[in-house]
């Protein structure tokens, strides 16, 4: 009876250790549970070059949308500088400068609207009173 008592305060100390560092066992079992799965597949090397090639086809995605962005970036800096170029030119055939508020102004515009050159155009000409063509 006395070993039955003493078993029971071991099962519940046992217990509640394991509730409190539950993310160790998770973290045993995991492992051992894929081992389980992919042992008892004998397609291993398969499921292994599977992975590996969505891998690559992510990196591949992630690589192109980051040069897309890149080549996107290139783009709006340099129609707003031509954009600033034109502007300043028209400003100076009109004996007028054009001031830094309005430039962080036009490249405001341009950074909002990179996609649709088109407001772009509506946008600079409401601004300076000129119609510059973004192209």
């Amino acid at each position: 009876m006395v070993s039955w008592i003493v078993f029971k305060a071991f099962l519940k100390r046992a217990w509640a250790w394991c509730k409190k560092n539950w993310k160790l066992f998770l973290g045993a079992a995991i492992p051992i549970i894929i081992l389980i799965l992919v042992g008892r597949s004998s397609s291993a090397k398969n499921l292994i070059a599977k992975i590996r090639e969505d891998y690559k086809k992510e990196i591949d995605v992630i690589d192109k949308a980051h040069e897309k962005e890149i080549a996107d970036i290139e783009l709006a800096q340099k129609r707003y500088s031509n954009s600033v170029e034109r502007i300043e030119r028209e400003f100076l055939e009109n004996k007028e400068e054009l001031d830094s508020k309005k430039k962080k102004e036009i490249q405001k515009i341009i950074s909002e609207n990179s996609d649709n050159p088109g407001e772009i155009t509506r946008r600079i000409a409401e601004i300076t009173g000129f119609e510059i063509h973004v192209s």
